[in-house]
């Protein structure tokens, strides 16, 4: 048996940002990528020595669906299972769809490619070359045999996708000479806050890593009425930072106690959050919220995370349908993601930001609420429904 390298690059630049067009609609596709991606997070943070976290769910669920069509039986099972697709037809049409859509959206905010790599010498399976057309894929050839200059054709496809933001992810190290095929995804988006928090208003302030221990950060500001929800039984509150760009938006999730995370994240783990993502609603009032400046930087080695969520097949069964007269099996699967938060927005078309609700004349506004993120937090950016970006900050 051959292996295959199924490998994931992905990264995310974020400035700080916020809207309030909140017409979007739930679908069954959100649903399951949300439900997958909440594992995949609560697996990663449990497996991490650091407890900043960041990834992009998304960018697996796609290759794996992808994968899955040069599988058959067990292996395929697994992989669909994991998605939440009643059979295999409806997970092809939602991520080949989805793949194509975010694909044609303006580069200058969300770049998504796919490319597939196949060893000299070597060729698809015309029903998996069709299939990976379908999801908008390029497909190469490299010599993986010269490991270093495969590297390198790799990383100028990922350095012009990634825009710099990791540079050349993949070292030769990352590679294997008897490698026939590699899967690639990059995901790249940037935003902009439609009302930017001020760089004067940024100060040190207290965030507590921990009952014992408090650090001292860069914080900031913003005075302004924002969508809340707060959920005992989850024993969180969050809040909605959307972006200029359409259909984006930030939650950040904040538990209730300062060592709150982990149970928060098992919670979400078993319903996962848009439920309480589409509960968010005007808090009719302005709400103070200070906000920690970060930057996380991740290398998840997925290899040793899917089967703890029942994926097993790919790295052991042979997938027969993807190199014309191979089986091949997965032997790597990792990824490499970065966020960045801080004040930064658009120049041009501000936004007040401003939540507008009828008023009686007698009705007298309630206090400022203050949301003060001190303590360690989840915090997704999505698309509509969909997670596109998931993660935990802690220290």
């Amino acid at each position: 048996m051959e292996c295959l390298i199924l490998l994931f690059l992905v990264a995310m630049a974020s400035t700080a940002d916020s809207i309030l067009d909140h017409e979007y609609s739930r679908t069954p596709l959100g649903d399951n990528i949300d439900k997958a991606s909440v594992k995949l997070l609560k697996e990663a943070y449990l497996a991490s020595e650091n407890t900043n976290v960041v990834t992009s769910p998304l960018g697996v669920l796609l290759l794996l669906s992808l994968y899955s069509s040069g599988t058959q039986g067990k292996t395929r099972d697994e992989i669909t299972e994991l998605l939440g697709a009643t059979g295999y037809k409806e997970m092809f049409d939602s991520y080949s769809g989805l793949s194509n859509e975010y694909a044609s959206m303006n580069s200058s905010y969300l770049s998504l490619a796919n490319k597939i790599y196949v060893a000299s010498g070597y060729d698809l399976n015309d029903e998996f070359l069709n299939t990976a057309r379908a999801y908008n894929t390029e497909v190469d050839s490299v010599d993986f045999h010269n490991v270093e200059n495969a590297a390198h054709v790799i990383n100028q496809w990922a350095n012009k996708q990634l825009r710099g933001l990791i540079k050349d992810p993949v070292s030769k190290t990352s590679l294997d000479k008897d490698a026939l095929v590699a899967l690639f995804n990059v995901i790249y988006f940037k935003g902009h806050w439609h009302v930017p928090f001020q760089v004067e208003s940024t100060e040190m302030k207290d965030f507590h890593v921990n009952k014992s221990l408090t650090v001292k950060k860069p914080m900031m500001h913003l005075s302004k009425s924002l969508f809340f929800h707060a959920n005992d039984q989850l024993g969180a509150k969050m809040i909605e930072l959307p972006y200029q760009e359409p259909g984006f938006r930030m939650v950040v999730i904040l538990p209730n106690e300062v060592d709150g995370l982990p149970d928060v994240l098992e919670k979400v783990a078993q319903k996962g959050l848009l439920e309480d993502v589409f509960a968010l609603s005007p808090a009719r009032r302005k709400i103070n919220l200070y906000l920690p400046k970060f930057d996380i930087k991740s290398s998840l080695d997925f290899t040793q995370i899917l089967p703890k969520l029942g994926v097993n097949g790919i790295f052991s069964g042979g997938a027969s349908g993807i190199v014309n007269g191979r089986s091949v099996a997965i032997s790597k699967i990792f990824q490499e993601a970065i966020v960045n938060v801080d004040e930064e927005g658009a120049r041009a078309g501000a936004f007040t930001g401003a939540v507008i609700v009828p008023l009686s004349t007698r009705y007298r506004r309630p206090p400022p609420m203050d949301f003060i993120v001190d303590h360690p937090f989840l915090f997704t950016i999505l698309h509509e429904d969909v997670i596109v970006f998931l993660g935990t900050y802690t220290h």
